[in-house]
C-alpha cells in the first residue's frame, strides 16, 4: 500500500521534515499545492505535515474534508510548531489544545497526531505575518517579565532559530511501519 506525503509551510520548517520523511518511505514530499495530484489520490495511507498558525493547523480544513469523504484510508498529521519537543518543561498539552482544535478527538478519535519542533526565521514570514508577529512580540514583552518560559521563547523567536530534528520523525516512522 502506497504513501502520500503532503506538506504545507511557509517558512521551510515543516517542508525539511516532510522532504525527510518522504526519503525515509521511499516516497516524493507533495507541496500542499500540488495535494490533487494522482499519486496522492491514489495513496491508501496519506501523511500530512503542517504547522501551527494562530492557534490552529493550516490546511486543516482539507484535511478534515479528505477523511470525511475517504474514511477508509489511513490518515497521519505532523504539526510543527515553534514549543519545544514535549519534556517536564514544556509538557505535551501545549500542543495538544492546538492539535484538538484541528481535530477534535471526539470526532477524529483514531487519527494518529504527531508533533516536530521547527523552527523560526521572521525574514521567510509573509508581510501579514510579520506584522501580526511585531504586535505579538510586544503583547508578550511584559509577560516574559515574570514568566521564564515565555522569556525564553520570546528570546528565541526574536533571534530566529532552527530547532529541526531528523530523529523527531523517529515515532511517525515507527507508527507507519507497525
Amino acid at each position: 500500500m502506497s504513501t502520500a506525503v503532503v506538506y504545507c509551510s511557509q517558512t521551510g520548517f515543516t517542508e525539511r521534515y516532510a522532504r525527510w520523511l518522504a526519503e525515509s518511505l521511499g516516497t516524493r514530499a507533495v507541496p500542499f499545492d500540488e495535494r490533487a495530484s494522482s499519486s496522492v489520490d491514489s495513496a491508501g495511507t496519506l501523511v500530512f505535515l503542517s504547522w501551527f498558525h494562530a492557534g490552529g493547523l493550516k490546511g486543516a480544513r482539507w484535511l478534515r474534508d479528505l477523511m470525511d469523504g475517504r474514511p477508509e484510508r489511513r490518515y497521519v498529521v505532523v504539526g510543527v510548531g515553534a514549543y519545544p519537543m514535549p519534556s517536564d518543561e514544556w509538557p505535551k498539552s501545549e500542543t495538544d489544545a492546538a492539535f484538538d482544535q484541528a481535530f477534535p478527538q471526539d470526532r477524529y478519535p483514531d487519527l494518529a497526531r504527531f508533533y516536530c519542533q521547527g523552527g523560526f526565521d521572521f525574514d521567510r514570514l509573509c508581510a501579514l505575518d510579520r506584522l501580526a508577529m511585531r504586535a505579538f512580540f510586544r503583547m508578550q514583552a511584559k509577560a516574559a517579565r515574570t514568566d521564564p518560559r515565555v522569556a525564553f521563547a520570546l528570546d528565541a523567536m526574536r533571534e530566529g532559530f532552527d530547532g529541526t530534528r531528523r530523529e523527531y520523525l523517529q515515532p511517525v516512522l515507527e507508527h507507519l511501519r507497525g
